[in-house]
């Protein structure tokens, strides 16, 4: 009951108040019948139970797809002649069946990190990590071809065990030198980034991408970008290579008026390879190769053992032997080399 002197009377006595239905008005669900009919014609529908399950695992774990197939939501579709008839129209229930392949694509891409030396390693569990996708059970040789962006594949090699287009120094492989020590010796040094494959379509084979950090103890000049060779061994020999790779460096690294490289003390530079797809042996695809480039790990993401398959960047540059001869390296050649296996561990009880 208001009172007559009381600025704020309560809107709750006031059956025209806002907020409060008016009992004289219609009832605007009066009639509704929730029948197929009507649920059918909703233009927004809510996710069923197992949509929202599988979108809250998918958050946590990437869905895994058992037969290797990549999702790819852009792919082009054929082109339907001028006498053939309209697809139909998809159902609101075709459209989250797209949302879902969608929300897969995400997931997936979400669920890959950059892991120990830069290798793609998926972030899930390793013990529920999805096999990598079938490859050929013996490389065969192929032609030597250009490759688009310049360089030339390594394709008579396909199947060679060891080959490398260059010497590499001693410890290229093992990080360490003939006495167990790490290879740190003076001279200009390159060590590999991170590593990755990546592909724009269904029609695209894809292309490996390499970082390097180049440094140097004292001043050099590289005449790169020449002279850049790739090799991917595995355990039958040479799946993919290439070498005379171009190599693109930072903006911001000092070049001579006659365009070569400047290395200095004090900083590290760095720069980027591209590897074609098509410099895979025949019958390799680069998505599987880059699986079997990531070492194998625990479920606590502790490695425990070797890659699969050896990854080699090595760099020729007559600058680099003139460089360590000046320094006093005990390592000679003019081939630097970085590889992505890691130092072995030292030995039990070896003093540090």
């Amino acid at each position: 009951m208001p009172i007559a002197d009381d600025p704020f009377p309560d809107p709750s006595d006031d059956p025209h108040a806002s907020g409060r239905p008016d009992p004289s008005s219609p009832d605007p669900f009066d009639g509704l019948v929730l029948d197929e009919a009507f649920v059918r014609g909703a233009t927004v529908k809510e996710p069923s139970a197992r949509t929202r399950m599988l979108t809250a695992r998918w958050r946590l774990e990437p869905p895994v797809d058992p037969g290797g197939r990549r999702w790819s939501p852009g792919s082009a579709r054929p082109a339907r002649s001028a006498g053939s008839a309209a697809a139909p129209r998809r159902t609101g229930a075709g459209r989250w069946y797209l949302l879902l392949a969608g929300l897969a694509v995400v997931a997936a891409l979400a669920g890959v990190v950059w892991g120990p030396q830069g290798g793609l390693l998926s972030a899930r569990d390793p013990g529920t990590r999805a096999a990598p996708p079938p490859v050929p059970g013996s490389p065969r040789p192929a032609a030597d071809v250009a490759l688009p962006g310049g360089g030339v594949s390594d394709g008579s090699r396909c199947g060679t065990k060891g080959y490398h287009r260059y010497a590499l120094p001693p410890g290229t492989a093992t990080g360490l030198d003939a006495g167990g020590r790490e290879t740190a010796a003076p001279g200009p040094r390159m060590h590999l980034g991170a590593y990755g494959v990546a592909s724009t379509g269904a029609s695209d084979p894809g292309r490996f991408t390499f970082d390097l950090e180049f440094s140097a103890p004292q001043p050099v000049e590289l005449t790169v970008p020449s002279g850049v060779a790739v090799e991917i061994e595995g355990p039958d020999g040479l799946v993919g290579g290439a070498h005379d790779l171009p190599v693109r460096f930072a903006d911001t690294v000092p070049r001579s008026a006659e365009g070569r490289v400047q290395l200095g003390p004090g900083a590290s530079w760095s720069a980027e390879v591209v590897l074609p797809a098509e410099a895979l042996c025949p019958g390799f695809d680069a998505f599987a190769v880059q699986q079997r480039l990531a070492p194998p790990t625990d479920a606590s993401n502790t490695i425990t053992g070797r890659p699969a398959y050896t990854l080699t960047v090595s760099v020729s540059d007559p600058a680099i032997g003139a460089a360590r001869k000046a320094a006093g390296s005990p390592v000679t050649g003019d081939v630097l080399g970085a590889t992505n296996l890691l130092p072995a561990p030292e030995p039990a009880g070896k003093p540090v």
